[in-house]
């Protein structure tokens, strides 16, 4: 171990909130925040702003400086290295390490304690990301709420929103308590609504997705919408597992609510999860110095 080390912090940033923890590694005391949105794509000054008030509260917690701690950031967005290299030269911080990586890569190493697994995300967005039993990583979608995501809470509400618009289209209300509801909370108007929809974020259309559960038993317009959710994360399992037999884990805000609606059959190969993507970010903060780290 580098002696220099006193501290690791992991952070987990994504379309909707950022949690952090730095963990004192003689001690074992911790420090854990949490703070607003950090999806690089989606905003990145937003981004650089709450993970410079995560890491700055943390560091004020435990009375440390940067140079004492190793630190790696699972952010939504990461695969964009440019933006990475512009977050790494903008942090006001001098880690001792510092990596950046997505937060599919986090979630991945979280999920079964560093060992090989497939895992499926359901945040804002979603992704897919398997560890292989020879220890290769693969990534399978995270393109993006434009033109992939299925399954997150941004593409539900998506979903959501365009059932209200046809409705719209239709009878020039809304009609459904699935349309009705998105209407409470985007506008009941045209003018309104595409007031709306000029400046909604993936955030923005995520903020719609946890109600729509709620409404599935009571909605014929809801359990659509749910319906279709479910079939693009069984779309995702099955290209994520690819042809292996990895142990499988469904990961994120989403998933719980989401694995019920679940068939049978994909139910039936998940297991629960050892850890999150916090977790996974703590591992890999400690494999930076300490390679042969696995806890």
């Amino acid at each position: 171990m580098n002696n220099t080390i006193e501290y690791i912090l992991g952070l987990d940033g994504g379309g909707t909130k950022t949690v952090a923890r730095l963990v004192n590694l003689t001690t074992s005391m911790q420090w854990q925040v949490s703070v607003g949105a950090a999806s690089l794509s989606n905003d990145y000054s937003v981004a650089l702003a709450s993970i410079t008030d995560a890491c700055g509260q943390l560091l004020d917690q435990a009375g440390c400086k940067a140079p004492q701690v190793s630190s790696v950031f699972g952010l939504a967005g990461a695969g964009d290295r440019q933006l990475v290299a512009k977050l790494e030269q903008d942090l006001p911080f001098d880690f001792a390490y510092l990596e950046v990586v997505s937060d599919a890569k986090t979630s991945l190493y979280g999920a079964n304690a560093g060992q090989p697994v497939a895992v499926v995300a359901l945040g804002t967005g979603s992704v897919g990301m398997r560890m292989d039993l020879d220890g290769t990583e693969k990534m399978i979608g995270g393109w993006g709420f434009c033109i992939g995501d299925e399954g997150g809470g941004a593409k539900l509400g998506y979903l959501a929103v365009q059932k209200l618009l046809l409705e719209m289209d239709n009878n020039g209300v809304a009609k459904s308590t699935l349309s009705l509801y998105i209407a409470s909370q985007i506008g009941y108007s045209r003018q309104s609504i595409l007031q709306w929809l000029a400046i909604a974020k993936p955030a923005d259309y995520a903020t719609l997705a946890p109600h729509i559960f709620t409404l599935k038993d009571d909605c014929i317009v809801a359990l659509e919408v749910l319906t279709a959710h479910a079939n693009m994360i069984e779309k995702l399992i099955k290209r994520t597992c690819g042809s292996s037999n990895l142990p499988l884990v469904l990961m994120g805000g989403l998933a719980e609510p989401s694995n019920e609606l679940l068939s049978t059959t994909y139910r039936n190969l998940i297991m629960p999860t050892k850890g999150n993507s916090l977790d996974g970010a703590c591992l890999l903060a400690k494999q930076l110095f300490s390679p042969s780290a696995t806890n």
